[in-house]
């Protein structure tokens, strides 16, 4: 966690200043150590309750950055768990061992680890993190078990912003009892930078990636013409990726009308997860440097907030708030390569407590 905070009740016209200090690299890069793929490690999430929707607009950003993401609130009537162990031992792990699987992510609600799901995988020297198939029985009990035809790149071992890769692959499934040829692809997109604010966790420098889903479901209704197209089904889903947490927010959304859900989601997502907690043994000490000695002082006509000047930053920018509850309440105040600001209205009489963080950005602008 590199957050130093510090508070100052200020009873001069009540206002109030919260100073929430963080550094954020100009852009990160996630390999392979980073991710989950090691027997032993493990996260825990908070996530929404199954078949409900999450209002995600707010929380999503923009392309580019730096920018910021804060993940502290959110839906948690579900607390899951990722353990991750060797294939063999996941339910039905020789199958997926066999085509390959080293490793079993399993998925379990922590209100109910009788009902465990499993993501079978390897992380591949050359071609990355490769999945072979999932066994899911909570989302479908006529064939839980779907191996897919062909390694699926899932991850590439090293990833940038910018960097672009597809995946695709087959699986057989039932449909209601009908046999059912599904052919998924994947395009994914590292579209955006910053910082990702946990709760627990604190700030993490993070990577987003944007990520289209296609489902061209086939069926055999036993006429003997073979597997006929039925329909398409479309998802977006959003990842963020921190060096040495793996994926730290995922929100998953899908459309099975037959349209492609808009970006930015403003009709919500069915999944929002949120880590709060990991085990991750090559995890390194974290030596982000902390913005120091931030200080308010009150003149006639402003509020002057200033704080040590970091080396290596490129810029500051400095937000507020009057409501601590609502978290995705943050305005801007001023970005600044400086290392200080005026805020005039802190020292309006009428004005209602305000609350400040700092932001600092190491690296070329």
């Amino acid at each position: 966690m590199n957050v130093a905070s510090t508070f100052r009740g200020i009873p001069l016209w009540a206002t109030a200043v919260m100073a929430c200090f963080s550094v954020a690299r100009a852009q990160t890069n996630i390999t392979a150590p980073d991710m989950f793929n090691q027997v032993g490690q493990y996260r825990r999430v908070y996530s929404n309750a199954t078949n409900t929707t999450v209002a995600v607009a707010s929380l999503l950003g923009t392309t580019g950055g730096p920018q910021a993401w804060d993940f502290t609130s959110g839906p948690q009537e579900v607390t899951a768990r990722y353990d991750y162990i060797a294939a063999s031992e996941g339910t039905n792990g020789a199958d997926f061992a066999a085509l390959g699987a080293v490793i079993a992510e399993r998925r379990i609600d922590e209100a109910i680890t009788n009902d465990a799901g499993f993501l079978y995988y390897k992380q591949d020297p050359s071609k990355g993190r490769i999945d072979y198939g999932t066994y899911t029985p909570d989302s479908s009990s006529f064939q839980p078990e779907l191996q897919f035809t062909n390694g699926l790149q899932d991850f590439p071992n090293s990833i940038h912003y910018g960097d672009a890769w597809q995946g695709t692959t087959i699986f057989y499934s039932l449909i209601i009892g009908t046999p059912a040829q599904i052919t998924y692809t994947a395009t994914d997109t590292v579209d955006a930078y910053g910082l990702v604010t946990l709760p627990s966790i604190g700030f993490l420098d993070c990577l987003r990636v944007h990520e289209v889903v296609e489902y061209n479901v086939a069926v055999d209704i036993g006429d003997g013409t073979g597997y006929q197209s039925l329909e398409t089904v479309y998802g977006l889903n959003y990842y963020w990726l921190a060096p040495s947490h793996g994926i730290v927010v995922q929100i998953n959304a899908t459309e099975p009308d037959g349209s492609q859900p808009a970006d930015g989601l403003p009709d919500g997502a069915s999944t929002l997860e949120r880590m709060f907690e990991a085990y991750h043994p090559t995890t390194l000490t974290n030596t982000m440097p902390n913005i120091q000695g931030f200080k308010m002082t009150l003149g006639k006509t402003a509020a002057l907030l200033q704080w040590t000047a970091l080396t290596g930053a490129s810029s500051y920018t400095v937000q507020y708030t009057t409501n601590l509850v609502n978290t995705t309440n943050w305005q801007t105040l001023k970005t600044t390569t400086s290392n200080y600001a005026l805020d005039p209205a802190a020292v309006t009489p009428a004005a209602p407590l305000r609350f400040y963080r700092v932001v600092g950005v190491v690296g070329p602008k």
